[in-house]
């Protein structure tokens, strides 16, 4: 992908203006903005973003001529975390405990339309910028804030981390090996839907801006967004179930990895033609019996279930298994490497991997957007800059304040950003409708179209009335000829459409973009298939396991030393595509309100799955490393672990990536003699020994409960944890304080308490105005009040089925 600016498509934020004052827990937010169009400018303290100082790098050996000072070893060096989180941006470099660049940057603030930091109200203050008014800083400015725990609340200034983030939200202890402690996700995978989310939230803040010019502050808690995801704060919430780690054990069966003669494929089915598909190719007599079509039964006798298909898997190879098992409608994938899908046909075809120039480097490769866009591309749009580039000009320009064009001032009440907004919703099971939610959260009008043909619903299920709120329900079945018109008309009244159907069933009812264009010019639509509408796999079904076996994450998330039945089987790519939903929908509303154009967007699942480990592959282009599973090890953050508290399966995680951290924390441990000892002096002297410092940690935390140690190493300054159970969410006095956990009476399953908003908007907060509705409960308000049907033709086409 070329960087030159005259190779540059239209951005979704062309002429927004973004200062980048984040720490590494959030500067890929603005490169997310960056690659969306704007125009990021990097502020770096004089000796550098500490980002730029994280591994792996890829080593150079050329002189580089920069005019401010950096450690020697330092010059030879590109961080290629640093490179992943601040493409598209330029740097410069102002100290900010300095009043005279402190004032130098509100007065780039005051002229820019967004700042994204990860620092507090107070260290704010400090600076002399009130986050409380920052209207006196700038009317229409967003200031997006991306933190730990949010900035109140009695952890608001609690130390944290993505390990921090995923133990503390939930995450931890509900995959993986459960012989081991609970593990992180591989390449931060909280962190990164924390900053999708933190994008989303800007985009909704600048699209109220446009009613009213006025810009607010944003905010994201780490914490929250990782608690609201996998259910398992709703689940105790609604029947007091606590989700753990299932270990080699696959709790539907079957859903797990299985051996082949030279590898492993992940299979995954819940329906019952599927099962029968599957045992139509074992040919095994006794899993023949039709009593293996019900889930239930299958796990009653998962021993001889998951023997038999051991049986038959052995006798392939694991990609001749995968295409004879998806050319059979059986949801499968080979488990990969970064390295295998580096080589993949399927992403070779679709031209996924990207080249770009990164001086003084040169050529890398990674890989491609989180999504694909026709008309405004997510694309980068320059290389990760140097220390300090010499933007005296461009800074002079941004302080030209009479040269910017601002958005008069309304008196309008507040409301919902996206009231006004219509999406057509006929996306089913999780992430296409966890997407469409976070749209209905902040106003959008969806109608969710489903069908009692092809029922979705499971009876009083907590995990659907959870991402179904704030939607209206209505029944079509656009197999027929009438359904298929009445389709189009809702069409022609939406401005979205979203669908995750396999790339043939929007052709054959002629529902693809194209004809959908012809009834609504400025549609925007979404699709959401798992592995993209063009490519050899595009026929693939996919479920959350087999795409984690296809792009390597679920060899990574785990230990080393575990049995692979240990690896993780949670379906999280549905979550990185809710939220690249959720975004996209966003960024092409912003375009379309700039030029009156609508676009096709492509989110394959597959493709924002890989991306959403970029440094692996940048890592293995650069340098032939193929990652390897490291559990909660982190070379950036050394000591770095989860370890044993007092009660059963109860863990705190600490996470020490400076000096002072792991002084506090020798100091807290073992006192003077721990911290001074001359064998932990360094961070690679204690690398080397890490078994040695896990040791002594867990010989601390073993007195405490998960809270108490979480709570005095905090008090010490040393990030650290709970490693929390979904009754730990729901007691969390933290959530609590913050009014996360919001209560909704549901036709079906009844009042429940559910995790909150992911994106907090302060002056025009996100609601729950409607619990999830009953099969086709507004089937009338949306036939007749929005198409005009009369009394006649609705119940002629409820009878016949054609609204059923």
């Amino acid at each position: 992908m070329a960087t030159t600016d005259s190779a540059w498509a239209p951005g979704a934020l062309d002429g927004i203006r973004v200062l980048d004052v984040a720490e590494p827990l959030g500067s890929y937010v603005s490169r997310l903005l960056g690659d969306l169009g704007a125009d990021v400018i990097k502020i770096e303290p004089p000796g550098g973003d500490p980002g730029r100082r994280l591994s792996p790098f890829i080593d150079i050996d050329i002189d580089i001529d920069i005019d401010i000072d950096i450690d020697a070893d330092e010059q030879d060096r590109v961080s290629l975390p640093f490179v992943r989180a601040n493409l598209s941006k330029r740097s410069r470099v102002l100290d900010l405990e300095q009043r005279e660049d402190q004032a130098c940057f509100r007065a780039m603030a005051a002229q820019a339309d967004v700042v994204v930091s990860t620092e507090g109200v107070k260290t704010w203050a400090a600076r002399g910028v009130d986050l409380g008014q920052l209207s006196t800083l700038s009317a229409s400015l967003v200031w997006t804030a991306m933190t730990p725990f949010g900035l109140s609340g009695p952890y608001g200034d609690y130390a944290g981390n993505n390990l921090i983030a995923e133990a503390m939200g939930g995450l931890m202890l509900i995959q993986g090996d459960d012989l081991k402690p609970p593990c992180a996700s591989p390449f931060e995978q909280g962190h990164h839907l924390a900053g999708m989310h933190a994008v989303f939230g800007t985009l909704l803040a600048l699209w109220e801006r446009q009613r009213s010019g006025r810009g607010q502050v944003v905010e994201i808690s780490m914490q929250e967004v990782v608690a609201h995801i996998h259910f398992t704060f709703v689940r105790y919430a609604h029947s007091r179930e606590i989700i753990r780690r299932p270990g080699v054990r696959n709790p539907i069966t079957p859903n797990g990895y299985y051996p082949c003669q030279d590898g492993h494929v992940f299979i995954s089915l819940f329906m019952p033609h599927q099962w029968d598909r599957l045992a139509a190719l074992m040919e095994i007599p006794v899993l023949m019996d039709p009593a293996f079509r019900e889930r239930d039964y299958r796990t009653e006798h998962v021993d001889e279930v998951d023997s038999g298909i051991r049986q038959f898997t052995g006798r392939f190879d694991a990609w001749t298994l995968t295409e004879l098992l998806q050319r059979h409608g059986v949801p499968a994938a080979p488990l990969s490497t970064v390295a295998d899908l580096a080589a993949n046909p399927h992403l070779a075809e679709r031209q996924f991997f990207t080249d770009f120039e990164q001086p003084p480097h040169g050529v890398l490769r990674s890989t491609g957007p989180l999504y694909r866009a026709s008309a405004s591309p997510l694309q980068i749009r320059r290389p990760a800059p140097p220390l300090g580039e010499r933007l005296a000009n461009d800074t002079a320009i941004w302080l030209q304040g009479q040269n910017r064009s601002r958005l008069p001032l309304t008196d309008l009440p507040q409301s919902l950003p996206l009231v006004g907004v219509r999406v057509l919703d006929l996306s089913r099971v999780w992430a296409g409708p966890y997407g469409t939610r976070y749209l209905a959260d902040f106003g959008a009008e969806v109608i969710k179209v489903e069908s009692s043909k092809f029922p979705e619903r499971r009876p009083n299920s907590p995990d659907y009335a959870e991402i179904n709120r704030n939607k209206r329900f209505i029944t079509l079945d656009f197999q027929t000829a009438e359904g298929q018109a009445l389709l189009k008309r809702l069409v022609a009244i939406s401005d979205v459409v979203v669908e995750n159907f396999s790339p043939r069933v929007m052709v054959k009812y002629g529902f693809n973009y194209e004809r959908l264009a012809e009834v609504r010019p400025d549609l925007i639509m979404v699709s959401m298939p798992g592995f993209g509408q063009s490519g050899p796999h595009r026929d693939f079904a996919s479920y959350g396991g087999p795409l984690m076996a296809y792009t390597g994450m679920a060899l990574l998330w785990g230990y080393a030393d575990s049995p692979l039945d240990a690896h993780s089987k949670i379906a999280h790519p549905d979550y990185i595509a809710s939220g690249t939903l959720a975004l996209s929908v966003l960024a092409a509303l912003h375009h379309r309100a700039r030029t009156g154009e609508g676009q096709f967007i492509e989110t394959a699942q597959v493709e924002g799955t890989a991306a959403a480990m970029e440094v692996a592959f940048l890592d293995y282009f650069a340098n032939g490393r193929i990652a390897a599973p490291m559990g909660n090890r982190d070379p950036n953050a050394v000591p770095q672990g989860c370890y044993p508290c007092q009660g059963h399966d109860a863990w705190c995680v600490v996470s020490c990536s400076t000096e002072a951290q792991w002084r506090a924390l020798a100091h807290l441990i073992g006192g003077d003699d721990l911290e001074s000892a001359p064998r932990f002096a360094t961070a690679a002297e204690r690398w080397q020994r890490h078994d040695e410092l896990d040791g002594l940690i867990s010989a601390w935390t073993q007195q405490y409960t998960p809270h108490q140690a979480m709570h005095m190493l905090q008090d010490a300054g040393v990030p650290a944890g709970a490693v929390q159970t979904g009754e730990d969410l729901w007691r969390d006095i933290h959530l609590r304080m913050r009014d996360f956990i919001v209560t909704i009476a549901h036709p079906e399953p009844g009042t429940l308490e559910h995790p909150g908003m992911t994106v907090r908007l302060h002056d025009t907060p996100g609601q729950v105005q409607r619990p999830t509705g009953r099969l086709g409960e507004d089937n009338e308000a949306v036939f007749r009040g929005l198409l005009g049907l009369t009394a006649a033709e609705f119940t002629r086409l409820t009878e016949t089925g054609v609204i059923a």
